[in-house]
């Protein structure tokens, strides 16, 4: 697997665990390809041999051609089916053969539930899946869904939507879009796939409007009515995943592009759903080891951040929380010996990411409500946290051991920017510390985007565009989204404040580390963490600074004066003049070098 589609996972992976239930699965025949059941036109070409041959006629050397001359119209499965059997009955069981396994079947695994459909049966009950669409006439998901406790509730027909329970209240919903292979009403052919019910279409408007969607095994070239039901969608509040094998069809190109999809080449549906839920469970390993949900933490949280009585209780319980992830960080888990390849560093990243999640999702509220009272608890945690580094001499090892603690910087420095809560950004950025020598420093000089740069470790970060000059701030951007989709549910509004972070984290670097400016113009004085907000300004900062919204809040805050809550809380010496200073010479440099991009 390429390090392109791997990144894609571990997006795709973020979201459903941060998000259980949001995504759709939409699947086709590919996933039921291993169990050895036929594809619906498959089916409908193996009954017109059969047909042909009661008829004791050669159908060669094109089965369709054969039908539509000898019966004056287009293969259509039901009419089939009745010129082969008469009664219901007789239809049923020349079907069964086609998704009822034998017993010499069932001992090959055929037409029995594949490790897909488990899989996705354990996904399920979890809840990480709870809308099922799917065009497929057989009941290998119903069967392996229900072999792991669960009962879903299966819509195959048009009188199905009438008495159903509705979706919010179900743990499972499988939608059999063309039917049951047990209903002859199921639809095959172009015209019968060419548009649905109104039934039909209003339930997937919803769930195409409510839910992101992962794909597999649909090639979405058969189907109009599915097809036009998802591009007629307007959500974007959740991506949607084409999961494919091999070349796509131009119909599906058609959805990939509309929906702005993300492309994930798969060896088999076994294989990815397998990786999927095996790093789900991965990230959700450190979660079960808390006695409380993440939840119901964030829950408690708020709820202690409400009522200043509670404020010995909420310290408590932060500082335990922090303990515990202080521990699992210094564990064998965390090995910091022996030489480091690409695998074993995103692997170790992947597991920071578990243990440390959790911890942020918990802290958020603090960054984001509390007006400043609590935000000692802040700086505890991420101080405690940058503390857990170990000795190596492994310079890769060394360097990957503070990316819990920038994470912790992002992401609560984030949410309190967003929401103006600026004792908590200076609780978070400037009052936090750790040792180096005999001493105490501030975080931000070890702790900053940089930490990668250095030794050529950015490489191994491996991003999907192989140029970019800020990998650790775009893998930061990406990893960080699902985390705070909660909070900051649109996407641009996320990218500008993402932008005004890192402008202002840079700014803050300077601050820190220049008690006299006097100096700040020459050379690299003004050196600092340039984030993703180089690549989009670079050009535009140097011709029309101000068509940009950086440009905007930047403006904004010099014409505040010193009454602007940066001033306030006390960063730059609570002095505009040094902030303009600061300012000035970091964009004189920061547009120098990206001008070489």
């Amino acid at each position: 697997m390429d390090y392109k589609t791997g990144y894609k996972i571990i997006n795709l992976v973020f979201s459903m665990y941060y998000n259980p239930g949001v995504y759709a699965l939409l699947i086709g025949s590919g996933i039921s390809k291993t169990a050895g059941i036929k594809t619906g036109w498959e089916i409908v070409l193996d009954l017109i041999g059969q047909l042909a041959s009661s008829l004791q006629e050669d159908p060669e050397p094109d089965l369709e051609t054969w039908y539509a001359a000898k019966f004056n119209e287009k293969p259509d499965y039901s009419k089939i089916l009745e010129k082969l059997a008469k009664t219901p009955s007789e239809r049923m069981n020349i079907l069964k053969k086609y998704f009822e396994p034998t017993e010499e079947e069932k001992e090959q695994q055929l037409k029995v539930p594949t490790e897909a459909h488990k899989v996705i049966a354990q996904m399920v009950k979890l809840g990480y899946i709870k809308m099922i669409l799917t065009t497929n006439f057989d009941r290998l998901l119903e069967k392996a869904i229900e072999d792991v406790g669960v009962t879903p509730d299966v819509i195959k027909s048009e009188d199905d939507f009438e008495g159903v329970m509705p979706y919010v209240h179900s743990k499972c919903v499988i939608v059999k879009l063309h039917g049951d292979y047990k209903d002859t009403r199921i639809k095959n052919t172009t015209k019968e796939l060419f548009d649905y019910s109104d039934t039909t279409n209003k339930f997937l408007d919803e769930v195409f409007d409510r839910f992101g969607l992962i794909i597999c095994g649909w090639s979405g070239k058969w189907d109009n009515a599915l097809r036009n039901a998802i591009l007629r969608a307007p959500n974007r509040r959740f991506r949607t995943y084409w999961l494919g094998k091999g070349e796509i069809e131009e119909e599906a190109k058609e959805i990939i592009n509309s929906k702005r999809a993300e492309i994930i080449q798969i060896e088999s549906a076994d294989q990815i759903f397998t990786e999927l839920f095996e790093k789900v469970k991965s990230l959700s390993e450190f979660e079960r080891k808390s006695p409380m949900s993440i939840e119901a933490e964030v829950a408690m949280v708020k709820r202690y951040i409400s009522d200043s009585k509670d404020k010995i209780r909420l310290h408590d319980f932060v500082m335990e929380r922090t303990e515990e992830v202080y521990k699992e960080l210094n564990s064998e888990r965390f090995d910091s010996k022996g030489n480091i390849d690409e695998p074993l560093f995103q692997k170790r990243m992947q597991d920071y990411e578990t243990v440390t999640v959790p911890l942020i999702k918990a802290l958020i509220p603090i960054a984001y409500y509390d007006k400043g009272e609590n935000s000692n608890l802040l700086t505890k945690a991420i101080d405690r946290i940058a503390s857990s580094e170990r000795q190596s001499s492994v310079f890769a090892w060394s360097q990957l051991q503070k990316y819990p603690s920038l994470l912790l910087l992002y992401v609560l420095g984030l949410r309190a920017l967003s929401s103006n809560n600026f004792y908590n950004l200076a609780a978070i950025l400037r009052n936090t510390k750790i040792r180096d020598g005999r001493g105490k420093i501030n975080l931000i000089n070890k702790v900053n985007p940089y930490i990668f740069y250095s030794g050529g470790l950015a490489k191994l970060i491996k991003r999907p565009e192989p140029n970019e000059f800020t990998p650790t701030n775009n893998h930061l951007f990406d990893i960080i989204r699902p985390i705070v989709k909660d909070y900051i549910p649109d996407n641009k509004e996320y990218d500008e404040i993402f932008n005004r972070f890192e402008y202002l984290f840079a700014l803050n670097y300077i601050d820190l580390n220049k008690s006299d400016l006097t100096n700040l113009e020459e050379g690299n004085n003004a050196r600092a963490p340039i984030g993703r907000f180089g690549w989009k300004y670079r050009i535009v900062w140097t011709i029309h600074p101000e068509d940009s919204l950086l440009f905007d809040y930047v403006e904004y805050i010099k014409n505040s004066g010193t009454e602007f809550g940066l001033f306030q809380a006390g960063f730059f010496d609570s002095s505009l003049e040094r902030f303009n200073k600061i300012e000035e010479a970091f964009r004189k440099w920061f547009l120098e070098v990206t001008g070489k991009w």
